[in-house]
């Protein structure tokens, strides 16, 4: 088996990305056209916050290109081990997640660093159980007791068991095990908000050569097992994440992105039609690059 590699970023949202990305007169609303006529997939960062209107999601669909994926993260408010396992409101975020369809990616769970083992596990069994089915998810823990001992090996059985993956983080202060549990990778480059803050993104700020070859490094190893890797990269992560992107891409084998094509454009940019694919290089699979 052979694993197709998609390379995305964080949202398609960034103030940083106007001039560099998009044309500096263009629309708001053009953004994510031509986001999607570069990359293949996004991490749709805003969900974290709310659940996203039906019509919104509409509108995702309908301003993307055929065989784009989306990846939503799930509201942090149901992610909370303080409170019950919500069913109702679980089922509800998923079912307007999937008006996405086939442009649907996994659902990330994306715990806080305070979300512990011990009191929290009952919590994360719970959760995990009243997942719909149908649809793929993810889940990113921050705290390094999930993966020491009879913790980590029921863990990794928890998430075999009912096929959610172990997404693979690259943090400053936890060793997440690149562990496989389902048929894909779901792998983030997350950085921190303190060293590389908002307002200086748009450039690249820091060198993540070596780590970014590493955890490469760690996904072509286990390529032949899977059937789909989802690489995300964030700002904070270098500082400027199309670069970051093109750096992976760079290690893994792949052609850069041409992510500034558009940004010199004047006023009269729109976004390429959902249907037009011809800019955007084409995914690849691991072993055509060795």
């Amino acid at each position: 088996m052979a694993a197709e590699v998609r390379t995305g970023t964080s949202s398609w949202t960034s103030e940083a990305w106007w001039g560099r990305v998009y044309p500096p007169a263009a629309s708001p609303s053009d953004r994510l056209g031509i986001y999607a006529s570069l990359y293949d997939c996004v991490e749709v960062d805003a969900t974290y916050y709310s659940v996203p209107a039906s019509r919104m999601v509409a509108g995702w669909y309908a301003r993307t290109p055929p065989g784009f994926l989306f990846t939503l993260k799930f509201p942090r408010e149901l992610l909370d081990p303080k409170k019950s396992v919500d069913a109702e409101r679980i089922h509800g975020f998923v079912r307007v997640s999937a008006s996405l369809g086939e442009k649907l990616g996994p659902l990330l769970l994306q715990f806080p660093p305070w979300v512990k083992p011990g009191r929290s596990t009952p919590f994360l069994w719970a959760l995990l159980e009243t997942l719909p089915p149908g649809v793929r998810y993810a889940v990113e823990l921050r705290d390094a007791a999930w993966y020491t001992g009879e913790t980590r090996d029921r863990l990794l059985r928890e998430l075999r068991d009912r096929q959610v993956t172990l997404a693979w983080s690259s943090l400053s202060y936890v060793e997440v095990p690149p562990e496989i549990t389902t048929d894909e990778v779901y792998l983030r480059f997350i950085g921190d908000h303190t060293s590389i803050p908002a307002e200086t993104h748009g450039e690249v700020r820091a060198d993540r050569t070596d780590e970014t070859k590493r955890w490469a490094d760690r996904l072509r190893a286990v390529s032949k097992d899977l059937r789909r890797a989802l690489v995300f990269f964030n700002n904070h992560y270098a500082g400027f994440a199309p670069e970051s992107v093109n750096l992976f891409r760079e290690l893994m084998g792949l052609p850069p992105v041409a992510y500034g094509r558009f940004a010199g454009s004047g006023a009269e940019t729109r976004a390429p039609e959902p249907g037009s694919r011809g800019v955007r290089p084409k995914t690849r699979r691991i072993d055509e690059f060795g």
